[in-house]
Order: C-alpha cells, then sequence, then structure tokens
C-alpha cells in the first residue's frame, strides 16, 4: 500500500501534498464524520483539492465514506468521512522499571492487543531488549490484518534520552549510553520512533486524552520517580539535546522545608514525591501499606496517619508543580502514573496552593482562563504504552515542520 507520509520532501509540491493530507487527516480524527464541503471550508482549499486527496486516502484505505450528512445552509446534504479503524496500526512498548508493555492501536486511537511482563534482567539492556523485540514480534503474528498494515513502532523509557535515542541515564534499571535504536532498528522492519515516558504520556494526552484541543500541556508523570512532558504549540519540547522535562533532579529549599527535615531529605525531586520516598515514610511512622493501592484504601478510610503523609507528599509535589506553572504557564496540567490514584485525596489542596502562589492570586492567576484546568489522566498504568503508540501514531496527522527548501 501506498505510504505518503514516508516520502522525503525533496520539492515543493511533495511538502505541500504531504501538509494538505495531515491537515485532512487531522480534521477527521477530530470531528468525523465530516463532509468534503466541510473540509474545504475549513481548510481553505479548494472543493476539487480535497476531492483529490479525500479520493487517495479512501483508495489507500485509511478514509471511509459514511451516511449523507445535512450541513445547516449549504442546501443539499454531503457524504460523510470518517477514519477507517482498521486502515492503519501503530505499536507502542515501554521500558519500566519493573515490566515491558506492549500495546496495539489501530487509526481510531483503540487498543487492539495489550501484552505485559516482568523483566527478565533488569540490569542488562542486552537481555531487555531481546525480551521487547520478542512481545513485539509476538503481537505482531496475532493479527494478520494489522501486520499488513502497520505504520511504525514507538518505544518509551523511565529515564533520559537524548534526541539520538540514546539513554543517558536510567537510575531505576542502572543504563547508561544505551543507543535503542541503534540495537533495535535492525530486528524492525518498522520506522522507530524513540523517547522518554513523560514526553510519550503527554503525546498521548493531546490525542487520545482531554487534551485533544489544547495547544500548551504540562504532563507529570509519576511513579518511582517523577517526570514532565512539555508541549508548545502542539509539540512535544525537548530542548537543544533532548532532555527537557527532566525534573526529577530539581529541588529548591522551599521544597525541603517543606517536608520538614531537610538535612535527612535527599536533593532530588524525584525521590521525593517517587513511590518508594511515600510509602517509605508511611511505614516510618507505624503505617503498613505495602503498596500504592494499600495505602489509598487507607485514605478511603479517612485514616489519620495516611492522610498527613500524603497531605506532606502533596505539599511537595505542588511546590514543583508551582515552580513549573510560573515557568512555563500552561493552558492545562494533567497528572498520570501510578500515583495518580493519590490525586482525588489532595486535589483541593493542589488547587489552593495554585490560586495562593501563582503571580496574580485566585482567579487572575493559573485560572483566570476559563480554560484552564489541573485534572488527572484517565489512561493510568498504560500511559507509557499509549504514549509510545502516539508517536508513531502522529506522523499521520501532524503538519510537517517548515524546512527550507532549495528553489
Amino acid at each position: 500500500m501506498k505510504n505518503f507520509f514516508q516520502q522525503p520532501l525533496a520539492t515543493k509540491p511533495n511538502l505541500l501534498k504531504q501538509i494538505n493530507y495531515a491537515r485532512l487527516l487531522n480534521l477527521l480524527r477530530c470531528h468525523g464524520p465530516i463532509t468534503r464541503a466541510e473540509l474545504a471550508k475549513c481548510t481553505g482549499l479548494t472543493r476539487s483539492t480535497v476531492s483529490v486527496i479525500t479520493a487517495e486516502l479512501i483508495a489507500a484505505e485509511l478514509v471511509l465514506q459514511g451516511a449523507e450528512i445535512v450541513t445547516p445552509g449549504s442546501g443539499r446534504p454531503g457524504i460523510g468521512l470518517v477514519l477507517n479503524p482498521q486502515g492503519a496500526f501503530f505499536i507502542g512498548a515501554s521500558i519500566e522499571s519493573e515490566r515491558l508493555t506492549v500495546v496495539e492501536m489501530n487509526l481510531a486511537a483503540q487498543i487492539e492487543q495489550r501484552i505485559k511482563e516482568p523483566l527478565e534482567n533488569p540490569e542488562n539492556p542486552e537481555v531487555v531488549l531481546n525480551q521487547l523485540v520478542r512481545l513485539i514480534n509476538r503481537l505482531r503474528q496475532s493479527n494478520p490484518l494489522s501486520q499488513q498494515r502497520l505504520r511504525g513502532i514507538g518505544l518509551t523509557i523511565e529515564g533520559t534520552l537524548n534526541l539520538d535515542g540514546v539513554v543517558i541515564c536510567c537510575s531505576f534499571l542502572d543504563w547508561e549510553g544505551v543507543d535503542l535504536r541503534r540495537y533495535l532498528q535492525p530486528s524492525l522492519d518498522l520506522p522507530l520512533f524513540v523517547d522518554n515516558d513523560a514526553n510519550a504520556a503527554a503525546l498521548a494526552q493531546m490525542y487520545l486524552g482531554n487534551g485533544i484541543q489544547t495547544h500548551s500541556l504540562l504532563y507529570l508523570l509519576i511513579n518511582k520517580g517523577i517526570g514532565a512532558g512539555i508541549v508548545i504549540n502542539n509539540r512535544v519540547f525537548r530542548g537543544a539535546y533532548g532532555t527537557a522535562g527532566e525534573i526529577g533532579a530539581w529541588l529548591t529549599e522551599q521544597i525541603c522545608s517543606a517536608v520538614n527535615d531537610h538535612r535527612n531529605q535527599p536533593k532530588d525531586l524525584g525521590l521525593l514525591v517517587g513511590r518508594e520516598k511515600l510509602l517509605s515514610r508511611y511505614r516510618k511512622q507505624g503505617g503498613t501499606a505495602s503498596d500504592i493501592v494499600e495505602l489509598v484504601e487507607h485514605l478511603a478510610q479517612a485514616q489519620p496517619l495516611a492522610k498527613a503523609i500524603v497531605s506532606e507528599w502533596a505539599q511537595t509535589l505542588g511546590w514543583g508543580l508551582i515552580n513549573l506553572v510560573n515557568v512555563l504557564n500552561p493552558e492545562r496540567i494533567v497528572i498520570g502514573g501510578a500515583l495518580t490514584a493519590l490525586i482525588p485525596y489532595v486535589k483541593d489542596q493542589l488547587n489552593t496552593m495554585l490560586r495562593d502562589y501563582i503571580p496574580g492570586d485566585g482567579k487572575n492567576g493559573f485560572f483566570r482562563n476559563p480554560k484552564a484546568c489541573f485534572e488527572i489522566s484517565t489512561f493510568g498504568e498504560d500511559a507509557a504504552a499509549l504514549g509510545g503508540a502516539v508517536l508513531a501514531y502522529q506522523s499521520l496527522f501532524r503538519v510537517p515542520d517548515l524546512v527550507l527548501l532549495q528553489g
């Protein structure tokens, strides 16, 4: 099947064609079913141009024709166009501190398959990456249709990466200098996209979650540590070398004092708000929870110690959040990852901090815009793997960055 989205952008016509395809597909993703006349109106393209492009998309089985739609004021009805869920597939994979997750997503952003396995030997990158290739191949072989229509594989990892997909540091696995792309690409016959888990989860929120119409997003992914995915003007901001959003190593005296034992605290925000530190503090003061699920049960029972420890945790998280919001001024804040189960118990506390300590105070600060909101991701433990799938998925819908073309 012809792939319009992997051709080199060597000429202006090719670039313009790719831009127009992406614009129409994105409108179909967000607003389908939609008629050709509406597509032309929204894009400013001529109806004949829209007809040519949509005919090619239908021939490529990316788009289906549906029922007639009557558009107010347009006179006669038009045929509604929608994305074909089975027209393309994307694989997302995540390497986490304790497991591998691989998912397959269709063009309608529905999960078709999901596989999870504990890591066989976390300290050995070669063993883990071989295990990952086996999982990906097992998933691919189980669906012949998707095997023919796979568009790419997106991989995420809990760690710091550079722009070339090399792991600079992954403290939970004790990896350094692992070139993910170089190792994996020879074993995969599809385009490979690599990013850290927070960036990818932020993308998933933009494309699949309630951030679809958001242009500026701050996504915090909290598990064993904490990372930030920053979206500005619908693009993930990675910085000059790919390490933007690594807030786990961020700390200020204000954050230290918020947890009441400055001298004994590690100089690392990721450890302060991460899962192990939270559970350790709870147990040291007499709590009995073995994991976050049990801690949440104690919160639901209004146990005083659980409420106090989680409130301290929220205070520390809140100071970090305030610093980020002051710098970035995002339209929307989303928190994801395993510790999101705690947020409903401290959301009012975090909201109050955002109102009281953001410049402008109260309704004139972060929340002055009715669109501004602070919320919980709905993707749970699958956020990173879904984000991996979206790394590949977005290639169909993203208007290419402008490039300098000769001639």
